[in-house]
């Protein structure tokens, strides 16, 4: 995973995105300024301590509620290849396919952490100490039973939404089906979200603003998040190789693309070829970037002119699980290219994960 690698907690890596900070910061402003604003705080270098401590705080918190996934999962069985924290928060990279009431168990155990940590920060705040580390305490509290209830509202892609599609499939429902049913729930429960943050910004309540906020996340991602989940449930148990089709063999880049075509048929059977330099596969041509130029210049442009050069994030293994490869980012040529003992066997392309829908 890209980004900043800070360890490794039970063997499972924990990797955060530069945005996680910005997260840290927008939290410690938040309880800075209330700090000052009540005057809580003898001096300004105190409160920026507190406002420090705070943001770490908080993404610790976030981690912790991954964390508590993770384990859940592992006790399942199931293998958990790393937890991501950025601005919006966290999620874990959890392979395998979990029966209804561990989906349950492992959905509903994020939350259930963030609701005990809101309750051991409550309880810190009967300690004896000052009026300001309280109230940054109190923050800590608020901020991680609102990250607790907020992940139960039942919607993708938010522990909710596989809370209840643990519910629904485990009443016999098929997975595609509770699939459907939660991304909709998902995408109502927005739209209440954002009229409750409207009705808050009517009686005047900056509250509002992050229910807004919340509900547009929810509506714009639940129907998208859903999307995926049925094509993961779809392809559960196909590899890559199960899917792709092969290659013939790969041309030079300082080919024509004329001679190309007439070498391999291009256009007919072969929707995508790779292109080799120096006997190593650097970059696939399709026919979308063949119909990018002209048939006329076809004998005076190179292949390696209008070839997408292929990056670590296009190679994919020919035994890797194809329900992972759909939790990938996109590489940059936009088809996986599919090796084995580090020889290119094939490729695969949108309609290739079509044909097994």
């Amino acid at each position: 995973m890209g980004g900043i690698r800070l360890g490794t907690v039970r063997g499972v890596e924990i990797v955060a995105d530069a945005s996680a900070a910005v997260l840290a910061l927008l939290f410690g402003i938040v309880v800075f300024i209330h700090l000052l604003t009540d005057e809580l705080v003898g001096s300004n270098e105190r409160g920026l301590v507190l406002a420090v401590v705070a943001g770490v705080l908080i993404v610790l918190s976030i981690l912790a509620h991954e964390l508590a996934h993770a384990i859940v999962a592992t006790r399942n069985g199931q293998q958990v290849l790393g937890i991501r924290l950025f601005m919006f928060g966290g999620y874990s990279i959890i392979e395998g396919r979990p029966s209804p009431m561990e989906e349950f168990k492992v959905a509903v155990a994020g939350p259930l952490a963030s609701l005990g940590l809101g309750v051991l920060f409550v309880v810190a705040m009967a300690l004896p100490v000052g009026d300001d580390v309280a109230a940054t305490t109190r923050a800590l509290a608020l901020a991680n039973v609102a990250i607790g209830l907020f992940n139960l509202f039942p919607g993708f892609p938010l522990d909710g939404g596989r809370v209840l599609r643990g519910l629904i499939a485990g009443r016999g429902t098929d997975r595609v089906v509770a699939t459907r049913i939660v991304a909709s729930v998902g995408r109502y429960t927005g739209w209440v979200v954002m009229a409750l943050g409207v009705g808050l910004l009517v009686v005047r309540s900056a509250a509002g603003v992050f229910w807004l906020v919340g509900g547009w996340f929810l509506t714009s991602t639940a129907m998208a998040t859903g999307r995926r989940e049925e094509l993961t449930a779809a392809f559960d148990g196909l590899t890559a190789g199960d899917v792709m089709h092969r290659l013939g063999e790969a041309v030079p880049e300082s080919m024509y693309v004329a001679r190309m075509i007439d070498l391999v048929g291009f256009g007919g059977d072969v929707r995508t070829q790779a292109v080799e330099s120096n006997g190593r596969v650097v970059g696939v041509i399709g026919q979308r970037e063949v119909d990018s130029i002209a048939p006329s210049r076809w004998g005076a442009t190179p292949v390696s002119r209008l070839m997408v050069r292929i990056g670590p994030s296009d190679i994919v293994d020919r035994d890797e699980p194809l329900e992972m490869l759909m939790l990938r980012e996109p590489g940059t040529s936009g088809r996986a290219i599919v090796v084995a003992d580090d020889t290119v066997v094939g490729i695969i392309e949108p309609e290739d994960l079509g044909r097994h829908l």
